[in-house]
């Protein structure tokens, strides 16, 4: 999926995107196990899902707070 996002071309913002995407999708994944488990009510993994589930939200938060920076040091009207 990198490959195909990224391909030969890409530059540091492009990177930064694709991986704020990834960390996103982490972070969504992990909110979907917390629902299934409050009928699962597995309390092993809850604890997982507890401790897990704040380091993909920095994770998430990191990538995306270098995205901004980065965009924001485009211009949004130099050609593509």
């Amino acid at each position: 999926m990198m490959n195909t996002y990224l391909g030969g071309e890409s530059d540091p913002l492009d990177g930064f995107e694709f991986l704020t995407m990834a960390e996103a999708g982490e972070v969504g994944h992990w909110k979907v196990v917390e629902a299934l488990n409050k009928t699962a009510q597995n309390d092993e993994l809850q604890q997982l899902i507890d401790w897990v589930t704040p380091i993909q939200q920095r994770h998430f938060e990191s990538v995306l707070d270098g995205s901004v920076q980065l965009s924001a040091e485009e211009d949004p009207n130099a050609p593509a």
